[in-house]
């Protein structure tokens, strides 16, 4: 019986408490010219060769590079495609944390891939795990955006949809096999379901031999229902800590789908019971092939400390192989 753990994406930047932040430290001394944008990705590529052996020790099988280059997971995109400004902090969903809002001033174009140089580092420094790449998906990308070009919200998200498409080809041209399309926003916008099946459609059509899932969290999707697995991508990212009732959508999902199930509280720092997460993966096993089932935390890890996170990561890992087992 294979059971696969991963993670959503992000992942603590800040050390275990006491501990320098070189990344941080190197920031500043830029902003003092003390350090150079050299200087800077030493230190991120640092963070990175971390993250992912805190991954690998921990056992999980598909990893991320734990967002750790990235503000947020918009502000790389935004700030390397033609047609955007990178406006002001805005709160991420319910979370104490901020993202900068893009702005489209412009045609969105395409200026080169903004995340393949950071996945192919990660793979190069992954010893045991599969590396994943994750991107943002075109209607939630529209609906935290401003929009002052288009002026026609189908248009605008058909538009980022064209440039996410191209990166996901560069994503598969380097070697990615699982993309992420990351979706939270779709959730309380189900009025975009068409919307988004159509932008998605426009990047994954474009992909062979590549994996996707559809990435949603922090919520439920009761307001979109079944219809949500009309969607053209493989496997479907449910969040069941904020949203447990998702666990009867996961019961209707399509046989030939994957269901990666976010079961420990990525928002939380108490550290969940071995024997309760066991005895939820024996739920989903009664709906879901071994073969089809991912575990994960709810979301991104970014909201805990470090060293949280990681206990965390070692419960995931340790559990998943004992019910494998």
């Amino acid at each position: 019986m294979t059971i696969r753990s991963t993670v959503v994406g992000s992942y603590p930047k800040p050390p275990d408490e006491g501990q320098r932040f070189d990344v941080r430290k190197t920031i500043q001394g830029i902003d003092r010219g003390e350090t150079t944008v050299e200087d800077l990705k030493r230190a991120q590529d640092e963070l990175v060769t971390a993250i992912v052996g805190e991954h690998e020790a921990a056992g999980i099988d598909v990893i991320t590079d734990g967002h750790a280059r990235w503000e947020d997971i918009l502000t790389p995109f935004a700030r390397n495609w033609a047609g955007f400004e990178i406006g002001g902090l805005l709160r991420w969903f319910d979370n104490n944390t901020y993202y900068r809002r893009p702005v489209c001033t412009g045609p969105i174009e395409w200026r080169g891939p903004s995340s393949v140089e950071a996945f192919r580092f990660a793979v190069s420094v992954a010893k045991t795990s599969t590396v994943k790449a994750v991107i943002p998906g075109p209607v939630t990308f529209a609906r935290l955006s401003v929009d002052e070009y288009y002026a026609n919200h189908e248009n605008f998200v058909a538009g980022i949809a064209d440039v996410l498409a191209q990166e996901a080809a560069e994503l598969e041209a380097a070697g990615a096999t699982i993309i992420q399309i990351d979706e939270p926003a779709l959730l309380d916008a189900p009025e975009d379901l068409a919307l988004a099946k159509a932008g998605i459609a426009m990047i994954t059509d474009g992909l062979s031999g590549v994996e996707t899932v559809l990435g949603t969290y922090f919520g439920d999707a009761k307001r979109i229902g079944t219809d949500l697995f009309d969607l053209p991508v493989d496997g479907f990212a449910f969040d069941l800590v904020s949203a447990p009732e998702n666990i009867e959508l996961i019961k209707r999902a399509p046989a030939d789908r994957n269901i990666q199930a976010g079961i420990l509280d990525a928002r939380n720092t108490m550290l969940e019971r071995s024997d309760d997460l066991k005895v939820q993966i024996e739920k989903l096993l009664e709906v879901v092939d071994a073969g089809r089932l991912s575990v994960a935390p709810s979301s991104g890890l970014e909201y805990l400390p470090r060293e949280k996170a990681r206990a965390k990561l070692e419960l995931l890992g340790s559990v998943t192989k004992e019910v494998g087992a």
